[in-house]
């Protein structure tokens, strides 16, 4: 018995004494406090891994550091994007060792230019009010995988349309948090190709509209023809998507969608008219 014990109790031990000799701690105190260094570099690209840390540990013991959602990192070169954390990473930096980790992040300097491969980067500022909440929600609600997550923390920190936020549910969630409208229209921009950026562009420059898409609702108290139209902001029709096509009475919902690659940026009115009088309009911006 005392043999089963005993070798109860070595079981017990070996588990313990790991968490027992390891000591956790944020980023910034393992810093403050000396006990690791940091080395922080581009992966190329301002969003998704795109950041790549070495941490070295010089304590005395094993350390657990977290690096929150909502840590920015700022690079060597002014005039190349901050990049903050979306999904909080722990990592366990043994005794006299290093550990290599990729970060998750956004960029949340959209006019400044992307990051190269290898561009140094050091700790900078917690984010702070809406950013760091969105940072969190992106973590918690692991909406940091979204396809559309970038647009949105632009939208944040940039100040940029919510209209370019593809997903509802995430559109809904900005608005929400910014105390604004829901966005009625969603303009489909093209993604530039991280790989092929040449460093210090500016994103902003590189993002152009390809085609925007929404939903009217009408209703009509009578069978009738009707025009869909689209007119800039001299009040000049500069295409019609149809007209003259008949439409019974009742209720309408019509999505539409269409091309504007072809269009300069502005600010546009689609109208659906009948009769010469507008039924349904939407201001729209791309």
């Amino acid at each position: 018995m005392k043999t089963l014990a005993c070798l109860a109790y070595m079981a017990i031990s070996s588990f313990f004494l790991p968490t027992l000799f390891t000591e956790s701690m944020t980023l910034n105190e393992a810093l403050d406090k000396g006990y690791v260094t940091l080395e922080v570099t581009g992966e190329g690209g301002y969003s998704g891994d795109c950041l790549k840390v070495k941490l070295e540990n010089t304590y005395k013991r094993n350390i657990e550091v977290t690096i929150p959602a909502g840590q920015i990192f700022e690079p060597g070169d002014p005039d190349l994007q901050d990049i903050m954390v979306a999904k909080e990473e722990v990592l366990l930096v043994e005794k006299d060792k290093s550990r290599i980790a990729r970060l998750f992040g956004f960029c949340v300097e959209a006019g400044d230019g992307s990051p190269g491969e290898g561009s140094p980067f050091g700790l900078g500022r917690m984010a702070t009010g809406n950013l760091l909440k969105f940072a969190l929600y992106l973590s918690i609600q692991k909406q940091y995988k979204n396809d559309f997550a970038q647009y949105a923390v632009w939208a944040v920190s940039d100040e940029e349309r919510l209209e370019g936020i593809g997903d509802p549910a995430l559109a809904k969630e900005v608005a929400k948090l910014l105390g604004k409208p829901e966005p009625q229209y969603h303009v489909q921009y093209q993604q530039p190709d991280q790989s092929r950026l040449l460093p210090g562009t500016p994103v902003s420059a590189q993002r152009e509209g390809l085609s925007m898409n929404g939903l009217f609702y009408y209703t009509l108290e009578s069978e009738r023809p009707v025009n869909f139209e689209l007119y800039n902001e001299a009040d000049e029709m500069i295409h019609a998507f149809f007209q003259n096509r008949k439409q019974l009475r009742g209720y309408h919902k019509f999505r539409f969608e269409f091309e504007i690659s072809n269009l300069p940026r502005g600010k546009y009115s689609a109208r659906m008219i009948s009769g010469g009088s507008v039924i349904e309009e939407l201001s729209v911006e791309f």
